[in-house]
Order: C-alpha cells, then sequence, then structure tokens
C-alpha cells in the first residue's frame, strides 16, 4: 500500500511538468483540420492500450526464460532491462514495444522471441477540460464511459459553457489526434441518444465559452495551454 500511494505521488508530480510541457509536445502530435466538422457518428476508437508510467510489463524471452523480467515504466516512460537499460516504451502499445526489445536483444540473441503483456490492471484516461466544474484528467478501470458521463465525472457544464459543439480529439494509431465537434445537449437530453458516444481511452474533450465564434482557436489557446503531456503519458485523478 506504501509502495502504490508513493507511485500515486510520482505520477501526481509528473502531471504538473506534463501540464507545463503540453503546449510545446501537442503541437508535434495533433492533426486537427482548421474547419471541424460535426462528427455525425462515433469517431474511430484507438483500440491499443498505450504503456504509461506506472505499468509493470510482463517481459517473456522464449527460449531464453533466465532474460524474463518484469520493469516497472518509470515516470518518464522508461524502463530499465539487462540489455536495454534505457528505453522508452511510455506512449506506445505492446506489440510496439515488443519490437523494440526485440530489436534490442537481437544483438545479444540469434532468436529473442520476445512477447510484452501487461501485468495487472489496465486502465483507462480521459481528459475533460474547458467549461465543465472540474476541468481535469480522470482514470479508472473497468468499462469506457459516455460521452454524457465523462461530463458527469467533469461536475457538469457550466452556464457559461456551450453544450452544442463540444470539441472531442481522438488519437490515432499513428500517435496524432484527430478532433470532432460533438452535440452533447441533444444526445444528453434524449435528441440524439447515438450521440452519446462511447468514449476510447486517452480521448481529450474541450467545452467552449457560449458565443464563441471559432471554436478551433479556442480548442488550440486552452488545450495547447493545459493538455498534459500528449495525454498519453501522465494522469493525474482517480475515479473512485
Amino acid at each position: 500500500m506504501a509502495t502504490h500511494s508513493k507511485a500515486v505521488a510520482v505520477y501526481r508530480c509528473y502531471v504538473t511538468f506534463g501540464l507545463l510541457c503540453g503546449c510545446l509536445l501537442l503541437g508535434a502530435c495533433t492533426d486537427i483540420a482548421d474547419n471541424l466538422q460535426a462528427g455525425t457518428s462515433a469517431p474511430p476508437m484507438q483500440t491499443n492500450y498505450l504503456i504509461q508510467p506506472g505499468d509493470t510489463l510482463d517481459v517473456k524471452f522464449v527460449k531464453n526464460p533466465e532474460l524474463n523480467e518484469q520493469p516497472t515504466v518509470q515516470p518518464d516512460g522508461r524502463i530499465s532491462m539487462l540489455y536495454a537499460p534505457n528505453l522508452v516504451v511510455g506512449g506506445r502499445s505492446t506489440e510496439e514495444a515488443r519490437s523494440m526489445l526485440d530489436e534490442t536483444y537481437a544483438k545479444e540473441l540469434k532468436e529473442p522471441g520476445v512477447s510484452v503483456n501487461i501485468k495487472g490492471p489496465v486502465f483507462w484516461h480521459v481528459y475533460i477540460g474547458g467549461q465543465v466544474t472540474k476541468p481535469n484528467d480522470y482514470t479508472n478501470t473497468g468499462p469506457l464511459p459516455s460521452l454524457a458521463a465523462a461530463i458527469a465525472y467533469a461536475g457538469g457544464i457550466l452556464d457559461t459553457g456551450n453544450g452544442e459543439k463540444l470539441v472531442l480529439t481522438r488519437l490515432q494509431p499513428d500517435h496524432t489526434r484527430k478532433a470532432y465537434v460533438l452535440d452533447y445537449w441533444s444526445a444528453a437530453q434524449g435528441k440524439n441518444p447515438a450521440g452519446d458516444i462511447q468514449l476510447a481511452s486517452y480521448d481529450a474533450i474541450y467545452v467552449p465559452k457560449t458565443g464563441i465564434a471559432n471554436i478551433y482557436t479556442a480548442y488550440n489557446q486552452y488545450f495547447k495551454q493545459f493538455l498534459p503531456n500528449n495525454l498519453g503519458l501522465n494522469f493525474g485523478v482517480a475515479l473512485h
């Protein structure tokens, strides 16, 4: 329990660092059209889990089990293993990590035969910002929330928020982000139940102010300032 509490404290410290670095990293990993189009259906989901700080990896070698290890991902996204003492796996899928380890260990072994899995529970992460009561990044295990449930986690939309033009950005397999405009009120009021889409891990939701004509500009100004470290490495608030 003490180890877990220490780990949580470390993560929260790095979240603060992530918030400061977000403006630099988002520009390199975002692919957003100047004229955002309304999402008519649920955006395509990022299906692969991305390795996070604090995750314990179960790394096995088929022909060399004596090299099996269970490294913990450090706050900077790195792991340390016998022949991979400084490998960055944070924000990567387990398949990408397997390929990286296979390539590294191939310098020492003829046929590494590496497998990589997550040891322990898998967490999802969603960031909610803008005109909501409790803007923050949220994490939990189990089923991912719907759009309405996520807004509820954040305490609801403020009177100053435009619930008809939420911006949702979704991480793509190539680690870029694509943005969609969603009408939350139509979904929440039952006018368009299908609009209450299921979120994907690493989604970021921005609620703009009422009366803003260019939500793209508002989105950029907000998330380039506050979005944590590419929403794939550092998170802070756990849901209970």
